[in-house]
């Protein structure tokens, strides 16, 4: 009997790497970006999404051509026993602080989109809820239609805000060639390195791409396979690439233009909903575009976490057996450290946390280049698939150190 030939869905989870990336840091930030430099960050934008797109197609690579997904890869590095293993887990959970910020972002579009105030304690409890149902559910081709429903509200709310908005292509289309001299705001660089396209979550790839094979497939069908991980990878950046340009460009038309920086992040929202007109329900359209955009950080980076955690925890933890109970344990520990996080995270802990991931991503860069290049000299990448992982690991350690040196460093002294 004929086996049955093995597809790869598109689209996949590319599609859920780009919305899990549209969470509070990248929304604020860049809108704030738009409002104080224009479009001069758009350049760095196109680096760092080529750069994660090299990552994503690396992990799809190295999965068709080992069997395995990349925490068997980890597993193996040379030092302590499942060292690399452990320092994702724990980032990933680190992430989660972060991550639950996005809910007080949800709670402040939602009370601006219906015009009311409700408790913002009672719409996060609820929205966490929410999460943990579905994230419980386990079912990827459920959460899989999600996306799909609400990348197409994103993308319709983006095409009709932009007929709304005046954008300036000249200045656009200017900010796609990196301006060097753009770089020497470090923290703003970081950030965007950092948040837009994803960090560790990208390696939920390779976890995704190994249990929907199931089997070594043959060698005849994995360039095909491969072709449409690419593609798939492609469609996530460039959907993040627009939303990326949407959030620039109403910084940029309604602030920029008129002589006026962005305020303090938690103003930043309310400012532009009070003086931006984008005709009839524009208001409206651009609360609910952002709303699904956080909402889907949130699922996305919940979902992409849990189902990691189920794959290394066993692998890691000596007669650790993962099931169904135990599955509900890891998300509800992860949903509510989600929602801690409301009571103590700050700005300024969040550029600590930035710059220590960055350093730590670059840590991961390396190796998986010192992965990739244990494959068979036909599994391996190409020159510039090589070249585009050096220069965002080493953009990663750069920025990240000098991250960490303006901000961690000076608040330990004055601590002192």
């Amino acid at each position: 009997m004929p086996k049955k030939k093995i597809t790869y869905p598109l689209p996949g989870p590319g599609l859920l790497i780009a919305l899990s990336s549209s969470g509070w840091i990248g929304l604020l930030s860049l809108i704030s970006f738009g409002a104080d430099n224009g479009y001069a960050f758009l350049g760095l934008i196109v680096i760092t999404l080529l750069f994660k797109y090299a990552l994503i197609t690396g992990l799809a690579r190295f999965t068709l051509a080992s069997g395995t997904d990349i925490f068997s890869g980890l597993g193996k590095v040379p030092g302590p026993k499942n060292w690399a293993v452990w320092m994702i887990n724990i980032i990933l959970y680190v992430e989660i602080f972060m991550l639950g910020f996005s809910s007080q972002m949800v709670v402040r579009l939602f009370n601006e989109l219906f015009g009311i105030h409700f408790n913002p304690i009672y719409i996060t409890i609820g929205l966490f809820c929410l999460l943990f149902i579905l994230v419980s559910m386990h079912s990827y081709w459920f959460f899989r239609k999600l996306l799909i429903r609400a990348v197409f509200f994103i993308m319709v709310g983006f095409g009709l805000l932009i007929i709304s908005i005046t954008i300036p292509l000249n200045e656009l289309i200017a900010g796609l060639l990196p301006d060097m001299s753009t770089y020497q705001w470090v923290y703003g660089t970081a950030v965007i390195f950092s948040s837009v396209g994803s960090g560790f979550s990208l390696l939920f790839y390779s976890v995704w791409l190994m249990s929907h094979l199931k089997e070594e497939l043959p060698d005849d069908m994995k360039p095909n396979i491969l072709r449409r991980a690419k593609v798939d990878a492609g469609m996530g950046m460039i959907i993040l690439f627009f939303l990326c340009c949407l959030y620039f460009s109403i910084g940029y038309v309604f602030l920029y233009e008129h002589g006026m920086g962005a305020p303090e992040s938690d103003l930043t929202l309310e400012i532009i909903f009070i003086i931006m007109n984008l005709g009839p329900y524009g208001n409206l359209i651009f609360a609910g575009v952002c709303m699904i955009a956080l909402f889907c950080s949130l699922l996305g980076g919940l979902y992409g976490r849990a189902r990691v955690l189920e794959i290394t925890l066993p692998r890691t933890i000596s007669g650790f057996h993962m099931n169904k109970q135990r599955y509900f344990l890891i998300v509800f520990f992860l949903v509510l450290s989600a929602k801690g996080s409301d009571f103590f995270f700050t700005q300024a802990l969040a550029r600590e946390f930035i710059a220590i991931r960055l350093i730590l991503f670059s840590v991961l860069g390396f190796l998986l280049i010192l992965i990739d290049k244990s494959l068979q000299p036909q599994d391996r990448g190409s020159i510039i698939w090589y070249l585009l992982m050096a220069i965002g690991t080493i953009f990663s350690l750069t920025f990240g150190l000098n991250l960490l040196e303006r901000y961690f460093l000076l608040s330990l002294l004055s601590i002192i």
